[in-house]
């Protein structure tokens, strides 16, 4: 990919809300290939290893992809994709588990900002799966490995 004049606003928004997190070098990789866009970056988020990836097209200025390691948040708008990063990672978002009985389970990042509400799902039924930095969002004792199961799940 190459390099492209013309910085998607989505990325000032993000390297701002990382920068708040105390993160040094909030400085996003940018690649654009014709209309699409990818940026990664790699670094500590308090104490925890993170990769964050977002992906956009030039023709879709007001949604992204974002990838926070395992999590994948389709369609979040532009304007919300720093405080987004900034609440997963201040406590400000929950992990609840999900699934039929006992089939397709999965953990579900729920992250809310306004009236809107982003998911992004992991298959897995407890949290100490996850990356060091989400264990501590889930919603209560069940996730937790070795715990029982709310009553009524199988």
């Amino acid at each position: 990919m190459a390099e492209r004049a013309g910085r998607p606003r989505a990325l000032d928004g993000l390297e701002a809300a990382l920068g708040s997190l105390g993160v040094a070098d909030s400085a996003l990789r940018e690649r654009w290939d014709k209309d699409a866009w990818v940026a990664d970056w790699d670094g500590s988020v308090r104490g925890h290893d993170v990769h964050l990836l977002v992906m956009g097209a030039g023709s879709r200025p007001d949604g992204v992809r974002l990838m926070v390691d395992e999590f994948t948040f389709e369609e979040v708008r532009t304007e919300h994709l720093g405080e987004l990063v900034q609440k997963v990672f201040t406590g400000e978002a929950r992990i609840t588990r999900s699934g039929f009985l006992g089939l397709f389970e999965r953990l579900d990042l729920e992250v809310r900002i306004g009236s809107k509400t982003y998911f992004a799902s992991v298959s897995g039924d407890c949290a100490d799966d996850l990356s060091a930095w989400a264990r501590p969002l889930a919603a209560s004792w069940e996730l937790r490995r070795g715990a029982a199961r709310r009553p009524g799940t199988p």
